[in-house]
């Protein structure tokens, strides 16, 4: 009986690997090898591999047609044809590998964009190789909505390249438009090509991300809300004239009274009057406005609930962006649904930006969070601040049983009143607002 060859110790192999590891490791080659792996080594970057396409796999069909008819027929001039077939099949494997070393992608985002609107993104592609260029090569990106009602849809657009010189870049660029509001991460992005017969496919993934909010689409403002607003706005509500002591904008002269300053004396005019006037001060005080927004759909919406919260969320933002614009007064703007949230400051262009990422981003819910929303904004709005709710429902604001917190106050049942309710849902709407 013959003796079993003695079974080798997995750490006796480990070491012989590794001492042929270290030996290899000697050979110019070798060295040559791992100097260019490292240099085309990127933070972020994952290889795929590289895979036969579709005409590859009908390529290596027939050359192992022709092979298995070679070795069954005996015939020499057969194999001088495999040889041929082999030569393109290695060439394509070989050039596929190389085309992609060396490339770096660079992605450009525009700084905002409303939902409807035209998107415009760049698209930069550097070889940074000194020797070989890089022919037929498709960047393929991700956008996916992470945030709006659009959430976990994504689209994949690609930009082709079809030839960048080596220690030169081309610039690239995919048009499209982003219909509904949200926040959108952009990547990870795909580098493949399939040059130059495309029977391989060689791709890696870069895994940088961008974010670009998507605000709600404006619209116009009519006549009649204009008008409206501007008598609650300017106003005599809106504006307190005291000819008093204090200070303020300069509009005219009268005459002196006991008490005032002799700062106040205008010498000028009192000459000509032959007795002493002093400056009369105007004050302005610009009234605050609140803009509520109450996001609140049924548990089964149909596509008119739907539409009803795109037009309240529109008809909001343009609201504030229009109050933004004008400056002057404090805005606040508070919104339910999934995930109520608030922000206010002086109206401003960063005021407006922070308003319009709120309200990309934001959710309809099927749970009443409007009597929580009015108390809060009570709570937190000085008296004779303008105060608009828009709804996506009607809602009876002298409901006791559903506000209970405005009608135990007499100050907040006074508030209550002047609130301005704007329904999204009923045709008045189209008297103040026109989407575009």
């Amino acid at each position: 009986m013959l003796n079993s060859p003695p079974r080798r110790h997995p750490t006796a192999l480990r070491a012989v690997t590794e001492t042929l590891w270290a030996s290899s490791r000697r050979s110019p080659l070798v060295r040559r090898g791992l100097r260019i792996a490292q240099r085309f080594r990127r933070p972020g970057r994952r290889w795929s591999g590289t895979s036969l396409s579709g005409e590859g796999w009908y390529y290596l069909f027939v050359l192992a047609f022709v092979i298995t008819a070679t070795v069954l027929r005996e015939m020499n001039l057969m194999l001088v044809l495999v040889g041929m077939l082999v030569g393109p099949l290695w060439f394509s494997w070989r050039l596929v590998v190389a085309t992609l070393g060396g490339l770096e992608v660079e992605r450009k985002l525009p700084s905002g964009v409303c939902a409807g609107d035209l998107l415009v993104v760049n698209v930069g592609l550097h070889n940074t190789r000194r020797r070989l260029g890089s022919w037929a090569v498709a960047v393929q990106d991700e956008i996916r909505a992470e945030a709006g009602p659009g959430r976990g849809r994504s689209i994949r657009p690609t930009v082709f390249f079809l030839y960048v010189p080596a220690g030169q870049s081309r610039g690239g660029v995919y048009r499209g438009r982003l219909t509904q509001r949200g926040r959108y991460r952009f990547g990870p992005t795909r580098v493949s090509t399939r040059f130059p017969f495309g029977l391989f496919e060689r791709r890696f993934t870069l895994d940088e991300t961008h974010t670009l909010v998507v605000s709600p689409r404006l619209g116009r403002l009519t006549r009649r809300w204009i008008t409206r607003h501007h008598d609650a706005f300017e106003g005599t509500q809106r504006r307190e004239q005291r000819h008093s002591r204090a200070t303020g904008e300069f509009f005219g002269v009268r005459e002196w009274r006991p008490g005032d300053s002799r700062r106040w004396i205008h010498w000028r005019s009192s000459a000509r009057h032959g007795t002493l006037v002093v400056r009369q001060f105007e004050q302005q005080r610009n009234r605050d406005v609140a803009v509520l927004v109450d996001l609140w759909r049924p548990d089964r919406p149909e596509p008119a609930d739907l539409d009803n919260v795109e037009l309240a969320i529109s008809f909001a933002a343009t609201v504030v962006a229009d109050l933004c614009r004008k400056g002057g007064s404090n805005v606040l703007l508070g919104t339910t649904g999934v995930e109520p949230g608030w922000s206010g400051g002086p109206a401003s262009l960063a005021l407006m930006q922070g308003a319009m990422e709120r309200l990309a981003v934001a959710e309809a819910s099927a749970e009443d969070r409007l009597p929580g929303l009015l108390e809060h904004a009570l709570n937190q709005i000085e008296p004779g601040t303008e105060v608009i709710l828009v709804s996506t429902r009607p809602n009876d604001l002298s409901d006791a049983e559903r506000f209970p917190m405005l009608w135990r106050d007499p100050a907040r049942r006074a508030m209550a009143r002047r609130i301005r309710t704007i329904d999204a849902a009923a045709e008045e709407l189209a008297e103040y607002f026109q989407p575009e």
